[in-house]
């Protein structure tokens, strides 16, 4: 990737009387074609498009950054098959948009022409759960899937209901729940329903450590996509403090609701 960060600096060049964009690319095309096997140039090709795509999208995205940027076309950054300069577009995207270094993409050595996202919700498969560190309306939320005497522990002992003061829960849940619009009033019982069964439709929420990880290209369309669903998925935690107020104020009604709008897709 080097070698194509080295073209780069040839390729963007504006020095007066320099020939046009096309011509000097077609001519280091033919070199490199002339110099390779096929194989080889393929790949030489490759590589040299996909530093220049990643220029693109920093020069389209981050406009003043690569104005001002000082970044070698040349050296290598951290991640040692890219430039330094492409590294700062790394850099950027982790900084202005989402976390996009570290965890999954720890390797300095490591391909990244594709890359993951770290999931912000729980893991069911996989977590340890302390019910006491949680939101009430999360443990509520997870009444469904786990129904573990454990669950219901938690509420007797922080607010005095047992599992023998509601309805039996249905094995499934009424469509309902599931709908993408919900009523002002059904809303904060769908919302935690949803999130701990990784159904929100967000892809920072229903990603999970325990499934292969999706993977995503560099363009414009994902990074602004991916930046917008991360913001919402702050929003998504931030929708249940309504709930933990209702909670806390009357936990027995709270939960008679939420357990018919699971069993019967409606508040009784």
């Amino acid at each position: 990737m080097l070698e194509a960060s080295a073209v780069s600096s040839v390729l963007y060049s504006h020095s007066p009387g320099s020939r046009p964009f096309g011509d000097r690319l077609l001519e280091y095309l033919g070199f490199k074609a002339r110099c390779h096997n096929a194989a080889a140039a393929c790949d030489s090709i490759s590589r040299i498009v996909s530093e220049q795509q990643k220029y693109a999208l920093f020069r389209n995205m981050f406009p003043e950054e690569w104005t001002q940027s000082r970044t070698s076309l040349y050296r290598a950054g951290h991640y040692k098959k890219y430039s330094e300069r492409a590294n700062q577009l790394f850099e950027l995207i982790n900084e202005k948009c989402f976390p996009l270094l570290g965890l999954w993409h720890d390797d300095p050595d490591a391909e990244f022409e594709r890359f993951s996202i770290p999931p912000l919700n729980f893991d069911l498969c996989c977590e340890e759960f302390y019910y006491e560190d949680m939101r009430a309306s999360y443990v509520a939320g997870l009444l469904f899937y786990f129904r573990e005497s454990e669950i219901w522990d938690f509420f007797s002992d922080k607010y005095a209901v047992s599992a023998g003061d509601f309805p039996d829960l249905s094995s499934e849940p009424h469509p309902n729940v599931w709908k993408a619009k919900q009523a002002v009033k059904t809303k904060p019982y769908s919302d935690p329903l949803k999130l701990v069964d990784h159904a929100t439709g967000n892809p920072w929420l229903d990603s999970t450590h325990c499934q292969y990880a999706d993977w995503y290209d560099w363009s414009r369309e994902t990074i602004e996509s991916l930046t917008e669903s991360y913001r919402q998925s702050d929003r998504a935690f931030e929708n249940l403090q309504e709930l933990d107020g209702k909670i806390e104020s009357d936990p027995r009604k709270v939960l008679l609701e939420l357990i018919t709008f699971w069993n019967h897709g409606k508040l009784p």
